[in-house]
C-alpha cells in the first residue's frame, strides 16, 4: 500500500496535538507523584543531589533511634539516683532519731576503791628457836632375845618351832613395813606376804632371807645371829637412830611366834601381838620424869611429856614426835643442837612455850618459860608507830592506828582483823578488807556514798594507785536502748533498699548506676559522640557502710554514720548534676539532629518537588490545547473533505 500523503494543515495540527498531548502526560505525572523531576532523565543535578541529600536526612533518622534509647538510659539513671537520695534521707533521718534517744544507760554502782601495787609483806611466821646443850645424839633401837630350840640345826617348821602354819609377822620402821608369813604346812602364802620356815631351813638362811626382803622393801631394820651359828640368840636393829622398829604379828598363836625370834617382852605395845623397840638417850633420861614442855598457838597445842613411861618421850625421836604430833599447827625439827618450833602460816599467830614442875626440861632445850615468839611482818613494823588510815564512807569514818600497842596494828593478820571490824561497824554490804599482799579494797553498802581515803600513813603502802580523792558512784553495764535498735534495723534495711534500687535503674541492658559506660553517636561517621562514664552508686559504691549490732547504742557510732550519709548525698547531688547536663547534650543534639534532617529533607524537596498550583495551571492549559488543536485538526479535515464534494 502506498505512503499516505497529509496535507500541511493536518499535518501541523496532528504534530501540535502529539506535542501537547507528551506535555500533558509530563503534567499528570508530576502532579500524581508530586516530583517535578522524578528520574535522572528529567534533571539529573537535581536528582542526584537530592537522592544524597535524602540518603543524609535516613541516616540521621537512624541515629535519631539510637539517640532516643540513650536519652532513655540517662534519665533512667537520674530517676535511679533520685530515688537513691530519697532513700539516704530516710536512712539520715533513722540515724538522726537514734541519736536523739537517750544512749544506753547501766544502773548506779556503789563506789569501790581497790589498790593495786601494795608494799605491804606478807606476815612470817613465828619462830621459837633453842639451842640445846646438853641432849646426846640418840642410840638406835636394838632388841635382843633367846631363840627357843630344837637343836644346833634349826628347822623353823611346825615340829621344832611350833609356830602355827599361817602366822604372819610384819616389821615396821614408822614409814615403812615387810610382812613375812610361816608357811609350814607348805600350802603357800596369801598375796603380797614372803613366805619362811620351809623344812630343814636353819635359823642362819632364815635370816638371811628376812634382811634381803627388808631391804627390798626400804626397811629400816636387820636382823642378826648374835652368837655366831649356836642358832640360840637373835637381834632386831634399827639402821638409824631416828626410827623405832615395831613388830606385829597375826594369823596365829602371837606369843609363840614372838618367843620363837627372841623379842617377847622387849618393848611395849598395845597388845601381846605389838611390840615397839625404841631409840634410846642417857640424857633425855636426866630430866625429870613428868616434866611438860608445851608450845601454844592460836590454832592449839603441842605437848611433850618426858619420861620412860607409855606416852612419854625419853628421846630425840619421840620428842619430835610427840610435838608433831600435837595440834599447835607448827613444825619441829631438831638441827643439829638447835630445836625449832616455825608456825604452820603467820595467821596461827604467836607461839608461846611454857614448861611444868621446874625448868629442867627448859634449860635443856634452850627455851625460857613464858617466851614468846611473835608473827613479823617488816613493811608495817616500818611504819611509824601512830600514823593512821582513815576510812570515809558517806560522812563516817573509820580508823585504822598502827604500832604495837593495845588496839594498834603491826601485822598484815592485825590490820585484816581491824578491817573486818571497820567492815561490821559499817554495816552490811559494806566492803573493807587487805588481800595477802596488802592491797586495800573498799566498797560501799549503797550506790549514793562516796568514799575517801586518808589518814597520815601512805596510802601507797596499801596501792600505789590510791588517793585521797573522793571516789564516787558509778554506772553499771548498761542496757541497749530498744529505741537505737529498731533505728539501726531500720537504717540497715534502707541501706539493702539502696543496692535493690541501684541495680533495677536500668535501661535497655544498661545501668549507669552499676558502673556501666554509654556512648552516644551524632553522626554516620561516628565522629561526633558523647561519652558517658557509669558510677557505682551501691550502698558500698556510696561508702555507706551496714551498722554492726549494737553500734546505734553509742553516739560515736551514730555520727560516723551521719557522716558517711552526707558524703553520699553530696556524691549523688555531683552525679546528677553530671548526667543532667549529658541529658542537656544528647537531647540538644537530639532537637538539632531532628531540625537538620527537616533541612535535608527540604532541600531535597525543593530540587525535586513539584509546584501543583503550577502544574495544575499547566494541565488546564494543556487540556485546552490539546481541545484547540483536536479542533484545528477536525477543521483541517473538514478542508480535504471539500474537495471531495467536488467529485
Amino acid at each position: 500500500m502506498g505512503d499516505i500523503t497529509l496535507s500541511s494543515a493536518v499535518r501541523n495540527n496532528l504534530l501540535s496535538l502529539q506535542g501537547t498531548a507528551d506535555l500533558l502526560g509530563k503534567t499528570q505525572e508530576r502532579l500524581s507523584t508530586g516530583l517535578k523531576v522524578n528520574s535522572a532523565l528529567d534533571d539529573p543535578s537535581s536528582f542526584f543531589t537530592a537522592a544524597a541529600l535524602n540518603n543524609r536526612a535516613s541516616d540521621l533518622n537512624r541515629l535519631l533511634d539510637s539517640v532516643g534509647l540513650s536519652v532513655q538510659t540517662i534519665e533512667a539513671a537520674d530517676q535511679g539516683i533520685t530515688a537513691i537520695t530519697d532513700l539516704v534521707e530516710a536512712a539520715q533521718a533513722s540515724a538522726r532519731q537514734a541519736l536523739q534517744s537517750p544512749g544506753p544507760v547501766g544502773p548506779a554502782v556503789a563506789a569501790t576503791v581497790t589498790g593495786t601495787g601494795a608494799n605491804v609483806a606478807a606476815d612470817a611466821a613465828a619462830v621459837a628457836t633453842g639451842t640445846v646443850t646438853n641432849i646426846a645424839a640418840d642410840t638406835a633401837a636394838v632388841g635382843t632375845g633367846t631363840v627357843v630350840t630344837g637343836g644346833d640345826a634349826l628347822e623353823l617348821d611346825v615340829t621344832n618351832l611350833n609356830i602355827t602354819d599361817g602366822t604372819t609377822i610384819t616389821i615396821s620402821d614408822g614409814t615403812t613395813s615387810r610382812t613375812f608369813e610361816f608357811d609350814t604346812g607348805g600350802d603357800g602364802v596369801a598375796s603380797g606376804n614372803f613366805g619362811i620356815g620351809a623344812t630343814n631351813q636353819t635359823l642362819s638362811q632364815a635370816i638371811t632371807a628376812i634382811n634381803g626382803e627388808l631391804s627390798n622393801a626400804g626397811v629400816n631394820a636387820t636382823f642378826t645371829d648374835v652368837d655366831g651359828g649356836a642358832d640360840t640368840q637373835i637381834r632386831v636393829q634399827a639402821t638409824n637412830a631416828t626410827d623405832s622398829i615395831q613388830v606385829t604379828t597375826g594369823g596365829g598363836d602371837a606369843a609363840t611366834v614372838l618367843a620363837a625370834i627372841g623379842i617377847d617382852g622387849i618393848g611395849a605395845g598395845a597388845d601381846a601381838t605389838d611390840r615397839t623397840i625404841s631409840p634410846t638417850n642417857t640424857t633425855l633420861d636426866g630430866i625429870t620424869a613428868g616434866q611438860t614442855l608445851t608450845f601454844t598457838t592460836a590454832a592449839g597445842s603441842s605437848t611433850v611429856t618426858f619420861g620412860t613411861g607409855t606416852g612419854q618421850s625419853n628421846t630425840r625421836v619421840e620428842l619430835l614426835a610427840a610435838l608433831n604430833g600435837g595440834s599447835s599447827g607448827a613444825t619441829f625439827a631438831l638441827n643439829s643442837n638447835t630445836l625449832v618450833a616455825t608456825g604452820a602460816n603467820a595467821a596461827a599467830g604467836d607461839i608461846t612455850v611454857a614448861a611444868t614442875s621446874g625448868a629442867s626440861a627448859l634449860s635443856a632445850l634452850g627455851f625460857t618459860s613464858g617466851a614468846v615468839a611473835e608473827t613479823t611482818n617488816a613493811t608495817l613494823g616500818a611504819i611509824t608507830q601512830g600514823q593512821t588510815l582513815t576510812i570515809d564512807i558517806g560522812g563516817t569514818t573509820e580508823t585504822v592506828t598502827f604500832g604495837s600497842g593495845t588496839g594498834e596494828v603491826n601485822t598484815a593478820a592485825e590490820l585484816n582483823t581491824r578491817l573486818a571490824a571497820i567492815q561490821t561497824a559499817f554495816g552490811a554490804g559494806t566492803t573493807v578488807s587487805a588481800d595477802s599482799s596488802g592491797n586495800l579494797t573498799v566498797t560501799s553498802s549503797d550506790t549514793t556514798s562516796s568514799i575517801t581515803l586518808g589518814g597520815t600513813a601512805s596510802l601507797t603502802t596499801f596501792g600505789t594507785n590510791l588517793t585521797t580523792t573522793a571516789t564516787d558512784p558509778t554506772t553499771g553495764a548498761a542496757v541497749n536502748n530498744t529505741a537505737r535498735a529498731a533505728a539501726e534495723t531500720q537504717f540497715n534495711t534502707l541501706r539493702t533498699q539502696i543496692d535493690q534500687l541501684a541495680a533495677d535503674a536500668s535501661f535497655n541492658g544498661n545501668n549507669l548506676l552499676q558502673g556501666d559506660n554509654l556512648s552516644v553517636i551524632f553522626n554516620s561517621s561516628g565522629s561526633s559522640t558523647l561519652d558517658i562514664s557509669g558510677v557505682n552508686f551501691t550502698s558500698s559504691g556510696l561508702g555507706v557502710s551496714e551498722a554492726a549490732t549494737d553500734s546505734f547504742q553509742t553516739d560515736n557510732n551514730i555520727n560516723a554514720t551521719l557522716t558517711e550519709l552526707d558524703t553520699a548525698i553530696s556524691t549523688l547531688r555531683t552525679q546528677s548534676s553530671t548526667f543532667g547536663s549529658n541529658l542537656s547534650v544528647v537531647e540538644t543534639r537530639q532537637e538539632f539532629t531532628n531540625n537538620l534532617i527537616n533541612v535535608l529533607e527540604t532541600g531535597a524537596g525543593n530540587l525535586t518537588l513539584a509546584d501543583t498550583n503550577e502544574e495544575g495551571a499547566n494541565l488546564l492549559a494543556l487540556q485546552t490545547r490539546q481541545q484547540l488543536s483536536s479542533v484545528s485538526l477536525s477543521l483541517a479535515s473538514q478542508a480535504d473533505q471539500n474537495v471531495l464534494r467536488l467529485f
